[in-house]
């Protein structure tokens, strides 16, 4: 996905943050790893905008992570600011999926995007579980 390709348009969440130094390698490149953590973060986000969970008591999300991916484009960089762009692109009976877009500020550049998968969950059964029509409407409102 080029810079010119990108319209943030289409995308209802945003989240920003900064490549600190110990997420970097031994190249001064952010490590794979942290792009994984950056949309940990932007989901949480997005979970607390549509009130899916009680923030302070992380048990009351009913959703675990089935699945997550992450394509890597360009380098960012220690001190390199980035937006983290969120939509939902699939809604199904008990899962639904997540697209990301990472954008470093300074040039625009789409430096990454990936998915994720998330799954309803009830934790005190231990088993996975329909979306209410409530989650799905507020899922909805982020498509």
């Amino acid at each position: 996905m080029k810079k010119t390709d990108f319209d943030s348009s289409r995308y209802p969440h945003t989240f920003s943050c900064e490549v600190h130094i110990h997420e970097t390698d031994a190249f001064g490149h952010a490590n794979n790893a942290s792009y994984f953590a950056y949309m940990q973060n932007a989901r949480f986000d997005l979970f607390k905008k549509m009130d899916l969970f009680n923030p302070s008591n992380i048990f009351t999300l009913g959703h675990i992570l089935g699945h997550v991916e992450c394509n890597y484009r360009e380098i960012a960089r220690y001190n390199d600011r980035l937006t983290i762009y969120t939509r939902v692109i699939d809604i199904s009976s008990s899962s639904y999926t997540l697209e990301h877009v990472f954008v470093r500020e300074k040039d625009g550049a789409v430096i990454a995007d990936g998915k994720a998968v998330l799954v309803a969950f009830d934790h005190p059964q231990n088993t996975t579980r329909p979306l209410t029509a409530q989650e799905k409407e507020k899922l909805e409102a982020y498509a």
